[in-house]
């Protein structure tokens, strides 16, 4: 058997498991960064969910407002609700600028996430390939046998005697 043989056995024996511990990391970064992207998209659900009740809460508001208004119409003196209806205005668009930022800002980690996990899934995929080639050349080598090869022949050791402890 030519020396080289058990080196390159050796090589592809450490390399089925460099693949495989590499593949189990890649695919735990990949578990963690779609955690992530979940959580992120928890955050935007709540922040819609906000949103929709201050809408309510502000369409009461202009409610009231519009029926202050009409009293005023009416002779009611005040003028209140002129500059309520201002504020309430100001408040509307400083609230959809906000919440625009916001929904930017986590589709954008959203995004991100989502493609580091696929970064990641790839990255195990390809150790995995990695540990089944060297896996499939260690044991077309002959595996263990060509690394630790047993003695034959007279004056050897009796593996199987070796085996059974006597």
């Amino acid at each position: 058997m030519p020396a080289a043989i058990p080196v390159i056995t050796a090589v592809a024996g450490v390399t089925s498991v460099v693949g495989t511990v590499y593949s189990i990391s890649q695919q735990q970064k990949a578990a963690r960064a779609q955690e992530r992207s979940m959580q992120a998209q928890q955050r935007q659900q709540q922040l819609q969910v906000r949103r929709s009740q201050r809408a309510a809460l502000r369409q009461q508001q202009i409610q009231q407002a519009q029926l202050r208004a009409g009293a005023l119409g009416m002779g009611v003196t005040g003028g209140s609700a002129l500059a309520g209806g201002a504020a309430s205005l100001s408040s509307q668009t400083g609230e959809a600028l906000g919440f625009g930022s916001q929904m930017s800002g986590l589709s954008r980690q959203i995004t991100m996430y989502n493609q580091q996990a696929v970064d990641y899934s790839t990255r195990a995929q390809t150790g995995q390939a990695i540990a089944g080639l060297g896996s499939q050349v260690f044991s077309s080598l002959g595996g263990f046998n060509t690394l630790f090869p047993t003695a034959t022949g007279a004056g050897a050791p009796n593996a199987s005697a070796l085996l059974r402890g006597v």
